[in-house]
């Protein structure tokens, strides 16, 4: 049996809060995810329709497929259908290493990575993110990030701008969730048998 775990979920309604997708997963399967991250536009502030989230064992993350994968969202009068990817980076400890240390941590709350409780009476309630443990890490990708600012895009010192989004998309070296390798094809029904 295929033991991945970490999956990007994608077709986002546009709208969805971080709260709105942990509160849709939640009523398939309460208090069974450890990390969720959805992407944010920081232009506009909202999602751009993915995020990853790690189910706590296999059998959370089938019965989720099994429930949602394929059906249409039928939230904020969306037509989308979910649409699910396995990812690279697999397990709340890798998903950690590589957040932790990333400028995404000091964007706004609802914008960041969170984290849950993997176990005992806290189980599937928020944790707190660890702090970062390679501060030159981090401040080389303050540096990178601002490294491809484009003159004229961004004036002012609003932080959650235009300017501010386009250095954050466009700049190497984060090994960023743009970075193909960061996820897999598509999770399809047809192509996991495990699935049924």
């Amino acid at each position: 049996m295929d033991t991945r775990t970490t999956v990007m979920i994608k077709n986002i309604p546009n709208k969805m809060s971080d709260k709105d997708l942990m509160e849709f997963i939640g009523r398939v399967t309460p208090r069974r995810i450890d990390f969720l991250y959805l992407r944010m536009d920081f232009q506009n502030g909202c999602n751009v329709g993915y995020a990853f989230v790690n189910f706590i064992t296999v059998q959370d993350l089938l019965v989720f497929a099994k429930s949602k994968l394929g059906v249409k969202w039928n939230m904020y009068s969306s037509e989308k259908v979910l649409q699910m990817s396995y990812a690279n980076y697999q397990g709340k400890e890798a998903l950690v290493e590589k957040f932790k240390n990333s400028c995404i941590m000091d964007e706004r709350e609802e914008w960041r990575p969170k984290i849950f409780y993997s176990d005992g009476p806290n189980q599937g309630l928020p944790e707190p993110f660890p702090k970062p443990t390679h501060l030159r890490r981090k401040e080389r990708s303050s540096h990178n990030r601002g490294a491809l600012y484009v003159p004229g895009l961004h004036h002012n010192n609003n932080h959650h701008g235009h300017g501010e989004r386009t250095r954050l998309e466009n700049r190497s070296g984060r090994g960023d969730e743009r970075d193909p390798s960061f996820y897999q094809p598509p999770f399809r029904r047809g192509r996991a048998p495990h699935l049924g």
